[in-house]
C-alpha cells in the first residue's frame, strides 16, 4: 500500500491510536473526512507519529466480528482511492501505452505496404490491419484523454475535501 499511496502507513497497519487533543480538534474542525480511513487522515496531517508495536494474545478474540466481508472490502477500497492517485494515473499510462503501440503498428503496416507482405508469408486478409490499427489508435487517444480528465477530477476532488494547506501549531 505504501508504494501506491501518498501516505506512509506503519508496517502491519494501525489498529489503535492515542491522539493528542490538538490533533482531534484539527481533524474535527478542519479536515472533515468522509469515505476514508481515520488513521490515514491523522497520518496526512504531518505530525510526527510514534508507533508502538504490541502483541495481541490469541485468546483475546472472543465472539464473532460484525465486520462482514463486504464492509472490509468497502473500507479497503475507500482507503485505497482516498490515499492514492495510482488508479487515475494508470488510465493515463494504459492510454499512452496503447497509443504508442498503435504508432509502432502503423509503422509496421507502412513497412508491409511499401515492401510487400513477405513478413507474414503472404497470408494477409485485406483491410483487417487498418481496422485494428485505427481501433488501437483511437482507443489509446480516448484512454489518454480520459486519463487527463481524471487528473483534473482528482485535483478538484482534492480541493473539495477542504483540507488545510498548512497547520499552525499553537504554543
Amino acid at each position: 500500500m505504501n508504494s501506491l499511496s501518498d501516505i506512509t502507513y506503519p508496517k502491519g497497519g494501525a489498529d489503535l491510536a492515542f491522539i493528542d487533543r490538538e490533533i482531534i480538534d484539527i481533524v474535527n474542525h478542519s479536515v472533515h473526512p468522509r469515505n476514508t480511513m481515520f488513521i490515514a487522515e491523522i497520518l496526512r496531517l504531518g505530525f510526527s507519529p510514534c508507533f508502538l508495536p504490541y502483541h495481541r494474545p490469541i485468546g483475546l478474540n472472543k465472539g464473532k466480528s460484525r465486520w462482514t466481508f463486504r464492509k472490509k472490502v468497502r473500507l479497503a477500497l475507500d482507503s485505497f482511492f482516498a490515499a492514492s492517485t495510482f488508479p487515475i494515473r494508470l488510465i493515463s499510462y494504459v492510454g499512452l501505452g496503447s497509443f504508442l503501440i498503435s504508432l509502432c503498428a502503423f509503422a509496421l503496416y507502412f513497412y508491409i505496404a511499401v515492401w510487400g507482405n513477405r513478413i507474414f508469408w503472404g497470408v494477409i486478409v485485406p483491410g483487417w490491419i487498418s481496422i485494428i490499427l485505427f481501433l488501437l489508435l483511437f482507443g489509446g487517444i480516448i484512454l489518454l484523454s480520459l486519463g487527463i480528465v481524471a487528473e483534473y477530477l482528482w485535483r478538484i476532488y482534492d480541493e473539495v475535501k477542504d483540507r488545510p494547506g498548512y497547520i499552525i501549531k499553537n504554543k
